[in-house]
């Protein structure tokens, strides 16, 4: 635990000082909130834990559970490819996971349980926000406004889970 905390803290800061991962928080910096309980503060720590784990994740080192959950979503039968693991598992868990936080953050909702559910509809969705944080954690990646809603729009069936945690 410890060994993961020291790592979250040395990853966020070469994140924050890098020169995508910059431009990415301050686009979040600038989001209007909308009137409910969820401070700037625990959206920016929820979105750097989000981008962190899809970092981190290795696709080789996990699989489905029994409820067909791997990297914090649930998928369909329907959209479980024929090796069992959909492509770009990490990639996709972030972008539902930030669309959830900013439509979160800008609704006007006062309370909503996400996980679970299927990526809410209130809110903004902020695909550009999105596409520069996915940009500034992986590197080989050139999404932009239309990819991320592309790849939302793929994934209209997968639910939010847990992200579970492996040694």
């Amino acid at each position: 635990m410890i060994k993961t905390v020291k790592e979250f803290r040395a990853w966020r800061a070469r994140f924050c000082y890098s020169p995508k991962g910059k431009k990415a928080m301050d686009k979040m910096k600038s989001l209007r909130q909308g009137n409910n309980e969820f401070p700037y503060g625990n959206l920016e720590s929820s979105v750097l834990s989000a981008c962190f784990q899809a970092a981190k994740f290795e696709v080789a080192k996990h699989n489905l559970d029994s409820r067909r959950r791997i990297a914090g979503m649930q998928l369909t039968v329907s959209s479980i490819s024929k090796n069992g693991k959909p492509s770009h598992i990490a990639r996709n868990s972030m972008i539902l996971y930030l669309t959830t936080f900013f439509r979160y953050y800008t609704s006007d909702e006062s309370t909503y349980e996400f996980v679970g559910k299927k990526v809410p509809s209130f809110g903004e969705a902020q695909p550009g926000v999105v596409a520069d944080f996915v940009n500034a954690v992986f590197d080989k990646e050139k999404f932009n406004e239309s990819s991320i809603e592309r790849v939302l729009q793929r994934l209209s069936d997968v639910r939010l889970a847990h992200w579970k945690y492996s040694q």
